[in-house]
């Protein structure tokens, strides 16, 4: 693998990093196809540039991220600032906040059952950082970190929510403020009814979030794995 850039973007390129915090690091490379790898604390993104350049011109969130927050450690030809100059907010990010609303009140329905707790801590995090940044990004000034995330909601749940990531533990009142959260800042449930779970697999399916599809994979191997 050639990689062409190493960044520094999250917490520890703001800043307000603390004893929990993963080290967020994007590789450019010249691989035709991007990587997450998780190791530990160390958290690790590989994307050829003309995948973040589409991106860029497209408003994504994560090259938003990039383009705001993040520091080159390794970056000769300047890819970053190609990246900043590319980037353009979109004014919506619907799609976004339906994804992580529809995987949130899937958390809220089925997340009791969870065999991975860690994981689901993560993807509750993810849910509501998601929502938040594509609102805070509407208004064109997108937030990244927990505070000013929090800050941005007016609500201390959401500092609680984000920072539970950190632990492999279940919050007895994190399924409630979930909700509470989901009702005033998510999209609307997309089914009326009782909760069903091959209804969220299909919509999950349909819409490709692939977020929610990783997290039900996780969970099937994991009740495999029992046997």
């Amino acid at each position: 693998m050639t990689i062409t850039a190493m960044l520094l973007f999250g917490s520890h390129a703001r800043g307000d990093e603390d004893i929990f915090s993963d080290t967020d690091l994007l590789l450019i490379s010249e691989d035709d196809r991007p990587q997450h790898v998780q190791k530990g604390h160390l958290s690790t993104s590989i994307y050829p540039l003309d995948d973040l350049l589409t991106r860029a011109q497209q408003g994504d969130l994560f090259v938003c991220h990039i383009a705001r927050e993040a520091k080159a450690i390794y970056d000769p030809s300047d890819q970053l600032g190609l990246l900043r100059q590319h980037f353009a907010l979109r004014p919506s990010y619907e799609r976004e906040i339906r994804h992580a609303s529809d995987l949130g009140w899937f958390i809220v329905d089925f997340g009791g059952e969870s065999h991975l707790q860690s994981l689901l801590n993560r993807r509750i995090a993810w849910c509501v950082r998601t929502i938040l940044i594509a609102k805070s990004a509407e208004l064109g000034r997108p937030v990244f970190s927990a505070a000013e995330l929090a800050e941005f909601a007016h609500s201390g749940d959401v500092l609680k929510l984000i920072k539970n990531k950190e632990t492999d533990r279940a919050d007895p009142g994190a399924m409630a403020m979930l909700r509470n959260f989901l009702l005033a800042f998510g999209a609307v449930r997309f089914y009326r009814g009782a909760p069903d779970y091959g209804a969220y697999l299909k919509q999950f399916s349909d819409t490709a979030n692939n977020v929610a599809l990783s997290l039900i994979r996780a969970e099937a191997s994991s009740q495999t794995s029992d046997y």
